[in-house]
C-alpha cells in the first residue's frame, strides 16, 4: 500500500536550523504534491519584576511577539518556490504543534533537533522528543549538526538510501510502508534490517564442567570437553544461520510484487543492541534516512526515555522518520 502525505507541516523555531527544516519540508511537499504549512509557536513568556517576582507577559507584549513572528514567517514563505500556508500560535510549543497538526489533518511534521543526550538533549531537543511521543502522524526529525549541502527540492541529493528497521510488529510494518513509499517516490535504494539480540552464554572451563557433571563424567579429559563444546557451537551457528535466512526471506517478502519492478531491497540481519547496530549499519552504508516505528500509547510509554527509536533519534547522523501506529491504522 503506497502512502502519500497530503499535508506536511514544518515546525519553525527561527533557529539556525530553520533552513534545514524548510529544505526537507519543501522537497517532500513538491515530490508528493502535498500542501505545505509553516508553523511557529510563540511560547508563553514569564518575566521577572525588580523585586524578583515572576509574572506572565502582558497581552500587548504577546501580541507584538505574534505579529513579529507572523512577519518573519511570511518572509520565509516568500523565499520558497511554491505556495504554502503559515500558522502562528501561542503556548507550549510541543503541545500546540500537536494540537494544530491534529486540527488541520497534517500527515507529517518536519522538525529539527540538536540530538545528543543528557542535559544538552533535555534543553534543546525536548520539544522534538515530546512531539515524537505525542503526535499520531509521523515526525521527520532532522539534526542541525548534519545539515546537507543540497538545495530545496534537489531530490537526487536529498535521499539516495533509506533504511527501515524491521521487527515485524504493527508499528514496524507501518514504518515499512512509509519507507517503501518514500523509496519509490525518490527512487532510492531500500535497506531492510532486523536486529537479533544476542543470548548470553555461560562458559565453563573443562574443570568446571567436570565438577558440575560429576558421576560418570569424572573420567573426562580436556579434549572430551572441547569436542563437546565444539559440537554445541556448530549446532548453535547452524541455528543462527537458519534463523538469519528465514528473517531475510521474511523481510524480502514484505515488498509487494508490483514494487519489485523498481525495488530490489537489500536485507540485513544484525546481532547486538538494536539502536547501536542500526546506527552502525546506517553510517557504514551512508544512509540518508532511517525509518522506525514508535511503540506504545500508554502514559509511561509516551514519556519515558529509552526506546530504540528514541535512542536512534538522539544519536543518528542522518534524519529519522518516526512512525506511530494509530487506532485508524489497525
Amino acid at each position: 500500500m503506497r502512502i502519500i502525505p497530503h499535508k506536511i507541516m514544518c515546525a519553525v523555531d527561527f533557529s539556525e536550523f530553520t533552513n534545514l527544516t524548510l529544505s526537507y519540508g519543501q522537497a517532500l511537499a513538491k515530490e508528493f504534491e502535498a500542501d505545505l504549512i509553516l508553523c511557529h509557536v510563540v511560547s508563553n513568556m514569564v518575566l521577572m519584576s525588580s523585586a524578583g517576582q515572576a509574572y506572565i507577559a502582558s497581552e500587548k507584549i504577546e501580541a507584538e511577539r505574534r505579529q513579529d513572528a507572523a512577519s518573519r514567517l511570511a518572509d520565509m514563505a516568500k523565499t520558497l518556490d511554491m505556495d504554502c500556508d503559515t500558522l502562528i500560535s501561542t503556548g507550549h510549543p510541543a503541545d500546540e504543534l500537536a494540537r494544530i497538526a491534529e486540527k488541520n489533518g497534517v500527515d507529517m511534521v518536519v522538525a529539527a533537533t540538536h540530538g545528543g543526550s543528557g542535559v544538552k538533549r533535555f534543553l534543546v531537543g525536548s520539544v522534538t522528543d515530546r512531539l515524537v511521543k505525542t503526535l499520531s502522524c509521523p515526525v521527520l526529525v532532522l539534526h542541525g549538526d548534519a545539515e546537507p549541502d543540497v538545495l530545496p527540492g534537489d531530490r537526487n541529493k536529498l535521499l539516495n538510501k533509506i533504511l527501515v528497521g524491521c521487527d515485524f510488529s504493527p508499528d514496524s510494518s507501518l514504518a515499512f510502508q512509509y519507507g517503501l513509499s518514500l523509496a519509490q517516490e525518490f527512487e532510492t535504494d531500500l535497506f531492510l534490517a532486523h536486529v537479533v539480540r544476542p543470548t548470553e552464554h555461560v562458559e565453563f572451563s573443562s574443570a568446571d564442567y567436570i565438577k558440575v557433571q560429576e558421576g560418570d563424567y569424572l573420567g573426562w579429559n580436556r579434549s572430551d570437553y572441547l569436542g563437546l563444546t565444539q559440537q554445541a557451537n556448530d549446532a548453535d551457528n547452524q541455528r543462527k544461520a537458519t534463523l538469519k535466512q528465514r528473517l531475510e526471506r521474511q523481510m524480502a517478502r514484505m515488498v509487494p510484487e508490483e514494487s519489485r519492478h523498481w525495488c530490489s531491497p537489500i536485507t540485513a540481519v544484525l546481532e547486538g543492541e538494536p539502536y547501536q547496530e542500526l546506527l552502525a549499519f546506517a553510517r557504514k552504508n551512508q544512509v540518508d534516512l532511517i525509518v522506525l516505528g514508535v511503540r506504545g500509547h500508554g502514559l509511561l510509554e509516551k514519556f519515558l526515555i529509552g526506546s530504540t527509536t528514541d535512542r536512534v533519534i538522539s544519536r543518528s547522523d542522518c534524519p529519522v522518520l518516526a512512525v506511530r501506529q494509530t487506532d485508524t491504522d489497525t
